[in-house]
């Protein structure tokens, strides 16, 4: 890990280490937002810590771009306040997906007519920090300084990024395929590059936790995707379906990144260091093909990091999303004149059974009755 102006590499840990609090933050001037706390001294207790650490982050990450941090009892609210910019296909919105729950973001907005990125995290779980430490609060203080690494990553993904792509971050409109395969490219290495830049303030439990979450979104991907499908041969909504069946496949590919980056963060493989990601990929073999494409291609970026010159560069992670897609079910194609077209052939898994097509005509008489 190195410093924002990058340390001495000839110096020795220790050397490093003495030599650190010296070192300049790249944490802007800016203060804590502290939304609805019960006190203004318990409040003020909280922001304080959060901004220490963040100062400290900002030695080993580039936090230049970070504008606003906002420590909030009203998470949800807090996020659906912020305007995520051109090209946004939903507001924004706390994860809870029956697979993760989140407890912090750092969502990229354009002000001044330049990206720059907000850090929000749930005083429910930030609070923490306040408290004496102790055996009792390890555990949940070493969640909550993780977290804060992990979105300061993202602050400093931001930074990389913009330098490559001037003038696009927020700016540029995607086409409707574009768009969609974009959105999987840049969520699979953001969250790659995040794990990957604050590995080193994880623990044991923070990797069986992304284990645990790709393994679920997995279990679920296909079969959730082939429901949604037979349902959809009976409403025929296809932006509905289309959504429906890209959340589930999109889902896999990115927490499947989280894991990749973790692990590549501290150097170990998936082999060693998550058996169980190994044993469920055997049960759902149709992804362990994209799984290996998409550990390489991400290590190809991150090859690359800091000489990107343009969007380019995510090419082959749009074809991998792309091609899971069709694998799935749906092919999002664009006709001649630049509109989307979603075709979704028939398969025996995406044929509605008798008893589906009972339900469905039970559950619309129903919703139609005065």
């Amino acid at each position: 890990m190195n410093s924002a102006n990058g340390p001495n590499p000839e110096l020795s840990h220790a050397e490093m280490m003495e030599e650190f609090p010296r070192w300049p933050s790249t944490l802007p001037p800016i203060g804590v937002d502290l939304r609805s706390f019960p006190s203004e001294e318990f409040a003020n207790s909280v922001g304080t810590e959060v901004h220490a650490c963040l100062h400290q982050l900002g030695k080993l990450l580039n936090l230049k771009r970070l504008i606003r941090v906002v420590v909030t009892y009203d998470y949800g609210a807090t996020l659906a306040e912020i305007d995520p910019g051109v090209g946004a296909s939903r507001p924004l919105a706390a994860t809870n997906n029956g697979i993760a729950v989140g407890i912090a973001m750092a969502p990229a907005i354009l002000h001044e007519g330049e990206p720059r990125s907000v850090i929000v995290i749930n005083a429910n779980y930030a609070s923490v920090l306040a408290q004496p430490e102790s055996p009792e609060t390890a555990d949940a203080r070493a969640v909550v300084l993780y977290t804060l690494a992990h979105e300061s990553a993202h602050v400093h993904d931001l930074e990389t990024q913009d330098t490559a792509f001037p003038g696009t971050i927020l700016r540029e409109q995607l086409g409707y395929r574009d768009g969609i395969l974009y959105e999987i490219a840049s969520s699979c290495w953001e969250e790659y590059i995040a794990c990957r830049l604050s590995a080193f303030m994880g623990s044991e439990v923070t990797l069986r936790g992304y284990e645990d979450t790709f393994c679920n979104a997995l279990e679920r991907a296909k079969d959730r995707a082939d429901a949604a499908i037979r349902q959809y041969r009976m409403h025929g909504d296809v932006s509905r379906i289309t959504r429906e069946v890209v959340d589930e496949y999109k889902s896999a590919m990115v927490y499947a990144s989280y894991l990749l980056g973790h692990l590549d963060g501290w150097d170990q493989t998936v082999q060693e260091a998550a058996p169980k990601a190994i044993s469920t990929m055997e049960s759902h073999a149709y992804f362990k093909p994209f799984f290996t494409k998409l550990h390489d291609e991400l290590r190809a970026l991150h090859a690359s990091y800091g000489n990107w010159r343009s969007l380019d560069v995510f090419a082959p992670l749009k074809k991998l999303g792309d091609d899971l897609l069709k694998l799935g079910g749906i092919d999002i194609q664009t006709r001649p004149d630049g509109s989307g077209h979603v075709a979704i052939p028939f398969t025996a898994e995406t044929m509605p059974s008798a008893a589906e097509h009972m339900a469905f005509l039970a559950e619309r008489a129903s919703s139609e009755r005065p």
